[in-house]
């Protein structure tokens, strides 16, 4: 058995936010919203590694993690 994807499961959210039961109708808003967070701030870069100068390859990898997700097939 498949885990449900990322998308799936910010589309279930803002569906159980909105209080609708067709969560289906809202994966391009769940898409949406995972694309938005392809940048990430300083504050979410310092929470992983706080106090370096240098975060590495972590915007890197943040960015690919992100990718992925929000082109993720729904499961």
């Amino acid at each position: 058995m498949r885990a449900e994807s990322m998308i799936g499961k910010v589309a279930r959210a803002i569906a159980a936010n909105y209080g609708d039961d067709n969560w289906q109708s809202h994966v391009a808003a769940a898409r949406a919203a995972v694309a938005a967070m392809r940048e990430p701030t300083v504050e979410v870069l310092d929470a992983v590694l706080p106090d370096l100068p240098d975060w590495g390859y972590l915007i890197e990898d943040w960015r690919a993690i992100i990718d992925y997700a929000a082109a993720e097939p729904l499961h």
